[in-house]
Order: C-alpha cells, then sequence, then structure tokens
C-alpha cells in the first residue's frame, strides 16, 4: 500500500471513529447529563457533610473544654455547697452524652472523666469499665496508657489485685517505659509481688524502678523499700 493510500484509509477510519463517538455521546447526552447532574449533587453532599462534621468537631472540643473546667471547679467545691449537686448533675449528664458520640478525643476523654467522677464517688467498678472503654478505643494515645493506670488502680480498690497486677504489667508491655505511666505502674507491680509473697521478685522490681527513675517520686520511694526487703 503507498503512503498516500495509507494515510487516507487511516483519516477514513478516524472518521468513521469520530463519527461513531458523535453518534454515541448523541444517544446517550441524557444519560450523561443526568449522571454529571448525580456526580454534582454527590460532590456537593460530601462536601457539606465534611463542613458539618468539621463544625461538629470543634463544637465538641469546645464543650470538653467546658466539660473540664467544670471538673475542675467542682473538685474545689465543698459537697455542701447548695449549688454542689446541681453542678454534679450536669456535670454527669454533659460527660454522659458526649462520650456516647463518635469515638474522637472530645469523646474519649468525656469517658474518661466519667472514670474519675466514679472513682471519686467510691464506685470503682463504674470507674474501671470507663477506664477500659478508654484503653480499648485509644491504646494508641498518652490517654490509653493512663486509662489503662487507672484501671488498674481501680481493681485495686475492688480487691482484685491480679487483675490490678495484669494491668500495670499491660501497660509497661504495651507502652513502655517512656510512657508517663510508667513509674507508677512499676511501683504498682513490685508493690503487689510484696503483698502476694514473691520478695525477690518485688525487690527486683523495685530495683528496677530506682535505676531507671531515680529522680521520680516513685524511684525514691523504690530506693527505700529496697532498702528495707
Amino acid at each position: 500500500m503507498s503512503n498516500k493510500k495509507k494515510v487516507e484509509t487511516d483519516l477514513t477510519l478516524n472518521d468513521r471513529l469520530e463519527g461513531s463517538l458523535d453518534s454515541l455521546l448523541n444517544k446517550n447526552k441524557k444519560v450523561l447529563i443526568i449522571v454529571l447532574a448525580v456526580l454534582t449533587i454527590v460532590l456537593i453532599t460530601l462536601g457539606v457533610v465534611s463542613a458539618v462534621s468539621k463544625s461538629n468537631l470543634h463544637k465538641q472540643f469546645d464543650q470538653i473544654d467546658l466539660l473540664e473546667e467544670t471538673y475542675t471547679a467542682i473538685q474545689a467545691m465543698d459537697t455542701e455547697d447548695a449549688t454542689y449537686q446541681a453542678k454534679y448533675d450536669e456535670l454527669v449528664s454533659g460527660l454522659q452524652s458526649l462520650s456516647s458520640k463518635k469515638a474522637n478525643y472530645p469523646a474519649l476523654k468525656a469517658e474518661y472523666l466519667l472514670g474519675m467522677v466514679s472513682f471519686e464517688k467510691k464506685e470503682y467498678q463504674k470507674a474501671l469499665d470507663s477506664f477500659m472503654a478508654v484503653y480499648g478505643k485509644a491504646k494508641a494515645t498518652y490517654l490509653g496508657s493512663l486509662a489503662l493506670s487507672n484501671a488498674a488502680a481501680a481493681a485495686e480498690e475492688l480487691n482484685d489485685n491480679t487483675l490490678a497486677l495484669e494491668y500495670y504489667t499491660k501497660l509497661i508491655d504495651e507502652f513502655g517505659f517512656s510512657s508517663a505511666e510508667a513509674p507508677k505502674a512499676l511501683f504498682g507491680q513490685a508493690r503487689l509481688q510484696e503483698k502476694s509473697g514473691n520478695m525477690d521478685l518485688a525487690k527486683a522490681t523495685f530495683q528496677q524502678l530506682a535505676d531507671q527513675f531515680p529522680s521520680s517520686e516513685y524511684g525514691k520511694l523504690a530506693q527505700n523499700r529496697v532498702a528495707l526487703l
């Protein structure tokens, strides 16, 4: 085939393809318009939903800030104060409402504060449940280690030393010695080991605490315990 004929053939083929495409577009113009309209609506809806979600999250952060302020204020109040019970009930109601939201930071912090409120009221099982709920959803954050540490304390108050020791050990295993709660967890481990009569292990744990955290409050207490054991 000569170059001229090849060019003519290619042009003819291109014309056919363009014609077929034009025909297809014309036949399906209404469908395409509908599809584009639907896509536009979907994109607008997603944008609105995203904006609403961000707005709601900002509101939740503001809400948890106010609830924390109320919690701190209640700590300083006399329980006999005429306004104490109303403020307490308002705090608990607000925390419960926020904690039921999607598991983001404000909701988890609200659940954590519910645990603190229950612990201070000596409702240790409720406190334990709240702390473990936070730990289960926030394992990779400082809130997770803090909740696990407090769960161990609640378990001790329930006289479940086995569970408390499990939680203190889990804290060290999962969050390591860089965790702010590590000295407390080691001290808790050593105390419970000593309480169970395992003196050698208790002394070793106290010594580890004294060596790794010599300037901390728990490290100093551990040094005293090592001297006595």
